[in-house]
């Protein structure tokens, strides 16, 4: 596995890490990111675990391979606990370059709202073209929620699962937690992540609206 962090990916995933706490969406220490940092075989490099996002920086990475397991340079370091949902995505689609996950207000609240229907449903709106392929704005797209769990290799099998399901997904819930998009490159992945926080909040807006 190569033991050499890309520098600028990382500094490309520092500065939207850097954005994204700006925005509030990482409060404390919590949020996870990764990016896919080579090839044959995989080696995925992701943000150690328990640093303060508005103070994050490319020392602050570390490389794994695609079972989640340290290179022997960051052997002596913690990845984030929640390491198997990046690693599972990365086994099942190859053209996932980057992760992203946020711990919004509207991620959270909504996450726990809608655990027992499942997922949450996001139609007709405007802005959902910037999600995957979808080219119009007439369109449903279902949000899947997972229960929140210290499980994580049980989560990440759970999610595996439905994905292969549901190879159409943009990004997932986890109740009480947060939220989980990616993409095939940094500027897509940023793009979704904007565009799910944006139709969170505009769900929620509607919500007190009635």
């Amino acid at each position: 596995m190569r033991s050499v962090i890309n520098p600028k990916k990382a500094e490309q995933l520092v500065e939207i890490i850097r954005w994204i706490n700006s925005r509030g969406w990482s409060p404390a220490t919590s949020t996870n990111y990764s990016f896919r940092n080579s090839e044959n075989p995989i080696s995925i490099c992701i943000s150690q675990s328990g640093i303060d996002k508005s103070k994050f920086g490319t020392e602050h990475f570390m490389l794994i391979d695609a079972e989640g397991r340290p290179s022997p340079d960051f052997a002596h370091l913690k990845s984030s606990a929640e390491t198997f949902l990046h690693t599972v995505l990365y086994q099942e689609n190859p053209e996932v370059e980057v992760i992203l996950h946020t711990h919004s207000v509207y991620a959270t609240i909504l996450s726990q709202k809608y655990l027992f229907e499942g997922c949450l449903v996001l139609e007709n709106y405007e802005v959902l073209k910037g999600l995957g392929d979808i080219k119009t704005h007439e369109v449903s797209v279902k949000v899947p929620i997972f229960d929140n769990t210290q499980d994580i290799a049980a989560l990440s099998e759970e999610f595996r699962t439905l994905y292969r399901k549901m190879p159409e997904m943009q990004g997932y819930l986890i109740a009480g937690h947060g939220l989980y998009t990616w993409g095939k490159s940094f500027e897509i992945a940023k793009r979704q992540l904007e565009v799910f926080e944006f139709l969170l909040e505009c769900e929620w807006r509607k919500l007190l609206m009635r």
